[in-house]
């Protein structure tokens, strides 16, 4: 693959959330050039948790334990859970994204894989991170980091592309998207401007 990029955990496109990282780290021969989009490494987000974050971000204890299945009850009514027609209404996503995006909140087997991706997150994603750092493992590829400057990446990690700086052998790039969590559907002229500017 000639590049590779990872973006928010959203319903469309939660499994691409480390992935691409991953890819970069155990196949470096197959990615050229890495585009992390709304993410830092899962160990420095771990690592960093106070108490803003499990706040801003309690879902991710919730989607990982397995207790109590967090399915069950996003399943139940998957169109409140996820917003569907406030904060991620067709008006926010537009309405052919919106269409997509309610086609994967209602099909069980995607929240599924969406949930399952958290409990990766909090167990081999986690150890996998702790041994690339460890054994100074490094992207090799020039890197470019992207985040919504209107969601919290900014106020909890300061300057995202800095966490990322370790992580980083080569070009490291990072910037801003003034948009909402969604940057995909939110600001997508823009987005799509960055991503020919460095691909």
């Amino acid at each position: 693959m000639p590049s590779a990029t990872s973006s928010t955990p959203s319903p469309a496109t939660t499994a691409a959330r480390t992935s691409p990282t991953r890819t970069a780290l155990d196949h470096p021969e197959a990615v050229t050039k890495l585009v992390v989009m709304d993410s830092v490494p899962l160990v420095e987000a771990l690592e960093r948790c106070d108490d803003r974050f499990a706040a801003r971000w309690w879902h991710w204890w919730f989607f990982a334990q397995t207790a109590k299945p967090a399915e069950r009850v996003i399943c139940a009514d998957p169109e409140t859970w996820y917003e569907a027609w406030a904060g991620n209404s067709p008006d926010a996503l537009g309405p052919e994204n919106h269409a997509d995006f309610l086609a994967a909140i209602r099909d069980p087997a995607t929240v599924h894989a969406m949930v399952e991706d958290y409990r990766a997150g909090l167990g081999v994603d986690r150890r996998n991170d702790e041994a690339d750092r460890a054994a100074g493992r490094q992207i090799i590829c020039p890197t470019m980091v992207l985040w919504s400057t209107k969601d919290d990446m900014e106020d909890i990690y300061g300057d995202p592309a800095a966490v990322w700086t370790p992580w980083c052998r080569e070009q490291l790039v990072g910037s801003g998207i003034d948009s909402p969590h969604h940057v995909a559907e939110n600001a997508p002229a823009e987005l799509v401007q960055r991503l020919r500017e460095f691909l």
